[in-house]
Order: C-alpha cells, then structure tokens, then sequence
C-alpha cells in the first residue's frame, strides 16, 4: 500500500512537472495534473492539498536523502547537493520560471540546517546561530542558481571546495 501511493506520488510530480514545460505553472490546473498523471481528482486531494504541495513534499523527501546519503560529511553532502542539481537542471530553471525557488530553500532547510551543523559544529553556540544557518542557506541557492546561470563548469566537487571555503570563513 504505501509503495502505491509512492508511484502514485511519482506520477503526479511527474505530471506537474510534464505541465510546467508546456504552460505556465500558475495556468496549470489540478484537472490538468490528474488527467496527466492517470489519476482522479479524489486521489489527487487525498493526496496533496495544493499544487505547491506536490513540490514541498517532493523536495522535502530529497533532501532528506541527501542528509542520509551525507553520512555526518559536509564536504559529501555539497557535492550530493550540487550532483543533483546540476542533473535537475531543467526542473530547477521551470522553478525560477514560476517563481518559485523560495519552495527550494524552505524545503531543503533540514539540508541546510545539517550541513550548518556540521560545519560551525567545534564552535561555541550562538543564541543567533537560527539566524545565521538561514543567511547561510541563502548564501547557498544563491552560490548554486549562480552556477547554474554561469553553465556548472565546475563539477559538484569543486562547487563543494568553493563553498566549504566560503562557509568555513
């Protein structure tokens, strides 16, 4: 059961994303999201409430995965993010055409707050460090949509080495 409302899942993201390479992502409709993605529309609310929703808990889930994948490294954990955007390039592009990266950055916050972690781990706490990990993860979407716009020559491992140097300051 639950592997099925994973494909189910899948399929409606897919479809989402189908749509968003065909129209603008505010004239997409749920009728269009279910007639694409095979499903009805009552399986479509019990599944998400929102278009946006379909996006958050996508995004959520990868970065989730990255933070396991990540193993408690910093340094592997950029280089696994930077990987999969550079291989989600497309995607990431029909988000900022919908203007919608700030999804990007409130859902991969359990991300951004592991690899703050991680990095100023060995320093005291600062009672403004909520503060600070969200600047940081600014400064990251920032850094990757900069890349990304420059044509990602540099491979996720130096991308990962630029932005370890630049966090670590």
């Amino acid at each position: 059961m639950a592997q099925d409302k994973e494909t189910t899942k899948g399929c409606i993201f897919t479809a989402l994303t189908l749509l968003m390479e065909q129209k603008e992502y505010k004239y997409i409709t749920v009728t269009d999201i279910a007639r694409k993605s095979g499903v009805s529309r009552i399986t479509y609310y019990r599944t998400y409430s929102s278009k946006e929703d379909i996006l958050v808990q996508h995004f959520q889930k990868v970065a989730q995965q990255m933070v396991a994948e990540a193993q408690g490294n910093e340094e592997t954990a950029l280089c696994i993010f930077f990987k999969w955007f550079q291989e989600h390039r497309k995607l990431t592009e029909l988000l900022e055409q919908a203007h919608l990266l700030n999804l990007l950055v409130a859902c991969f916050s359990v991300f951004t707050d592991f690899l703050y972690e991680a990095i100023h781990s060995e320093e005291e706490v600062q009672p403004d460090a909520r503060y600070a990990a969200r600047f940081e993860a600014g400064g990251l979407f920032s850094l990757l949509m900069h890349a990304l716009a420059e044509g990602a020559e540099e491979s996720p491992e130096e991308m990962a080495q630029i932005t370890l140097k630049i966090m670590k300051k």
